[in-house]
């Protein structure tokens, strides 16, 4: 019986543990960012109505932004990329996995174009 109250003492702790390390997490972001994770879902469903699907925290070329993709009313799929620091919206396109990393819908359209010019 006493094993039992020492593993569920166990658990109960490490899951204390586990819920104050994400506050702490979320709280760094916060501190780090600027803004937390819920404004930036705010800031990212004012620009494409819909439901947030994913938020990531990134960094590239000394820019730290959030990368939202949202699933728009219209069932379309949505990535924005947002300033971690300011909220303005940096970025916003249809999140096409059939188009290569990076490249939008007319980046085939302006090849052809020019091709037969």
């Amino acid at each position: 019986m006493n094993m039992d109250m020492i593993k569920i003492g166990a658990l109960s702790g490490l899951i204390a543990v586990g819920g104050i390390a994400t506050m702490v997490s979320a709280q760094s972001a916060a501190e780090q960012t600027g803004l937390t994770e819920e404004q930036i879902i705010e800031i990212a469903l004012a620009e494409v109505p819909g439901s947030v699907t994913e938020v990531e925290l990134e960094e590239r070329r000394g820019t730290t932004y959030y990368e939202v993709e949202v699933t728009a009313e219209d069932g379309s799929e949505m990535e924005l990329k947002i300033a971690a620091d300011s909220g303005e919206i940096l970025k916003v396109e249809a999140d096409d996995e059939d188009c290569g990393k990076g490249r939008h819908h007319d980046d085939d359209d302006d090849e052809d174009e020019g091709e037969d010019a």
